[in-house]
């Protein structure tokens, strides 16, 4: 896999975290995978996803809500978190071998201390 690959897979990952989390926060049963969030890349804005989204998977909060404002609140949410979201995402391939890595460190930090 090249380099942009995988830091396009990294950015598909964190963009997925932030909406989930957004979703989340404001109590909305929605959770995206990569696969649907890349469904949703043909529209361009982060608005437009939602949008589409909604209106495939749950037109009947049309009926309370207007699109805007919900658009508007998941979006604010979502880029509130965007940042940590790619911050915490695994940046390598083989998350196992990270945290094997990890491991190891802690194991060297608590033998540091001893």
């Amino acid at each position: 896999m090249s380099h942009a690959t995988l830091s396009d897979d990294r950015e598909v990952q964190a963009q997925v975290c932030a909406f989930n989390t957004a979703f989340e926060e404001l109590d909305l049963m929605f959770r995206w995978d990569a696969d649907t969030y890349r469904a949703l890349a043909s529209t361009e804005s982060d608005y437009g996803k939602i949008a589409q989204y909604i209106a495939t998977h749950s037109p009947h909060l049309l009926k309370a809500y207007s699109a805007e404002f919900l658009c508007g609140a998941i979006v604010e949410r979502k880029n509130s978190t965007l940042e940590a979201c790619r911050q915490n995402t695994v940046q390598y391939k083989d998350s196992t071998q990270r945290a094997r890595l990890w491991r190891a460190r802690d194991d060297e930090g608590k033998e540091v201390r001893a």
